[in-house]
């Protein structure tokens, strides 16, 4: 599901000095954008904010296209790539408005780091990384101050380069519910170019969403050519129950290519069942029999659906980590008075986002309502 991050300049505005670290991405200047404003978000949850492109359609996890996403006591901001073009979002936790949304913005590499730049009319917006992973949030010049941050290193054991090309991703997750996707605090991708392990990094995050009661932890992942080549096999906690926040050191252990080809999940050619769907007023729906209720994407965008005691047919899009699902011609059988076919079925409907963990598929649902969560039958 990884995107290719690299591809030559467009637009205008902005100019890119490609020199020292970080070039790739410093290819990768944009023309400026206008200020855009949204409605006013009801009871926003800001672990998810401003992860998305379209603010109805947050997701539990910061998808893959994503470059940086900090927070600050006042804002939460995500630096991304979908396609050809670097976008903004920036969301006012104080005014509960996105102020930026979906904005082209511009890319310049130094000799000291790389900034990620919005500027429309009278406001500029910075996103400065250093070399020494330090990391800085300006606006219009005034520095935005975190209230909490994490920093540490990156490191692998085997005495192996990274070529200049590799991307490391370091994200700050809640990992405190064993039956859900961890949730994303924020996170940041760092092209190597040339540098090697140990890498430093820092997180930007808001201490006003730690609860002291839940575990929070560093997770980090090298890829190349959107091939993982390294990931983190134990957990690095941070913050609560005495867990560190600065000097952290996450060690990643080196991928089984050919296990890596092989354990890769796929949406398509794989008949997935239900386990429970996760609504986000604190119900869930379980199913007593997974395997009545399956659901398998065909190639030719051809969906086959078993919902209990019923078959369903549909068709379905998707486009990186977007997923779009369109019932069609539906069994009408009574099923038991147990069974969960007609919140399956509505579920599959408001289906916006798809993502991977643990060989397990997540849909998000729309409006930030709730998750289905799928394994595959064997």
């Amino acid at each position: 599901m990884s995107k290719d991050v690299f591809s030559p300049a467009v637009g205008a505005g902005l100019v890119a000095i490609a020199i020292a670290s970080f070039a790739p991405f410093a290819a990768l200047a944009q023309s400026t954008g206008s200020l855009i404003e949204a409605p006013k978000i009801e009871a926003p949850r800001t672990e998810e904010i401003a992860q998305m492109p379209e603010a109805d359609n947050r997701a539990l996890i910061v998808p893959d296209d994503t470059i940086v996403f900090s927070q600050t006591d006042r804002f939460a901001m995500r630096v991304y790539k979908p396609d050809t073009m670097i976008l903004f979002n920036l969301y006012n936790k104080q005014t509960g408005v996105t102020e930026v949304l979906g904005a082209p913005a511009g890319i310049q590499s130094t000799q000291t780091g790389v900034i990620y730049r919005y500027t429309a009319r009278e406001q500029t917006i910075e996103i400065a990384i250093a070399n020494s992973g330090e990391q800085t949030v300006t606006i219009n010049g005034t520095p935005q101050q975190a209230s909490g941050t994490v920093s540490g290193t990156v490191f692998y054991l085997p005495r192996i380069a990274l070529p200049p090309n590799a991307i490391v991703e370091v994200s700050l997750v809640d990992v405190s519910r064993a039956d859900a996707p961890a949730i994303t605090l924020s996170s940041m991708k760092m092209v190597a170019n040339g540098r090697q392990v140990p890498l430093p990094f820092e997180l930007l995050y808001d201490a006003g969403q730690i609860d002291s009661r839940y575990t929070y932890a560093v997770q980090s992942r090298i890829t190349v050519d959107g091939d993982l080549q390294f990931i983190n096999t134990t957990q690095f906690p941070v913050i609560t129950n005495g867990n560190p926040t600065e000097g952290v050191e996450v060690q990643v252990d080196q991928v089984d290519q050919e296990q890596a080809t092989t354990d890769q999940p796929s949406l398509i050619g794989t008949v997935w069942q239900l386990e429970q769907i996760r609504y986000n007023n604190d119900t869930q729906v379980v199913t007593d029999n997974p395997s009545n209720y399956t659901i398998e994407f065909m190639d030719d965008g051809q969906l086959a659906i078993g919902a209990d005691c019923n078959q369903a047919m549909g068709s379905f899009t998707e486009d990186s980590s977007s997923l779009s699902v369109e019932l069609g011609p539906t069994t009408l059988a009574a099923c038991g008075p147990e069974s969960v076919a007609s919140d399956y079925l509505q579920g599959l409907q408001n289906a916006v986002i798809y993502f991977f963990q643990d060989g397990k598929l997540f849909i998000d649902l729309q409006a930030d309502t709730g998750t289905m969560q799928f394994s595959p039958q064997e």
